[in-house]
């Protein structure tokens, strides 16, 4: 269990760092993936909605401390809720899904990212236009589509190493 909450813990700052370090220099259209929607996707697909809370919640916080675009919270709130609503779906997926994991890479993306524009922009983040959430939203979907077989790939071998145990295990 120790070992486990290790590896997430620096799988999440590991992609963390990539996203802020990395990504920036690899854009299209100005718009760079967001990876750790990417993870908290792929631990919720394998683990389940507590699992995808934890996770989003985590990684959400990490996004919001680390960039600067949004006020604290809004990025780890739209994270959990992604989270546990890919967890609840689990039940439905087939593990060898194929179009499964890319779908839900491209929902994630387009939402999570629509979700933190939106919420900024009630909070009064005055650039932020319907038009320019909308192009973000899909180059962000379309670019964790391309990314999502290797963090879905990384963090089934993850799970299958160190599996959730206890209250973490899905039902």
């Amino acid at each position: 269990m120790i070992a486990r909450m290790g590896v997430v813990s620096l799988m999440i700052l590991t992609v963390a760092l990539l996203q802020t370090a990395v990504f920036p220099h690899l854009t299209i259209s100005g718009f760079r993936p967001d990876v750790l929607l990417l993870l908290v996707m792929a631990f919720a697909m394998r683990d389940g909605p507590i699992v995808g809370l934890r996770v989003g919640f985590a990684a959400g916080l990490l996004a919001d401390l680390l960039m600067d675009f949004s006020a604290v919270g809004i990025t780890a709130l739209v994270f959990l809720g992604v989270g546990y609503i890919v967890g609840l779906s689990r039940p439905y997926l087939s593990d060898e899904s194929i179009s499964a994991p890319l779908v839900l890479s491209g929902l994630t993306g387009f939402i999570g990212t629509a979700g933190v524009a939106i919420l900024s922009a009630l909070l009064g983040e005055q650039a932020l236009s319907l038009q320019l959430i909308a192009q973000a939203s899909a180059v962000v979907a379309l670019y964790n589509v391309l990314l999502s077989p290797i963090v879905v790939g990384t963090v089934t071998r993850i799970v299958d190493r160190f599996p959730a145990q206890g209250l973490l295990a899905a039902p």
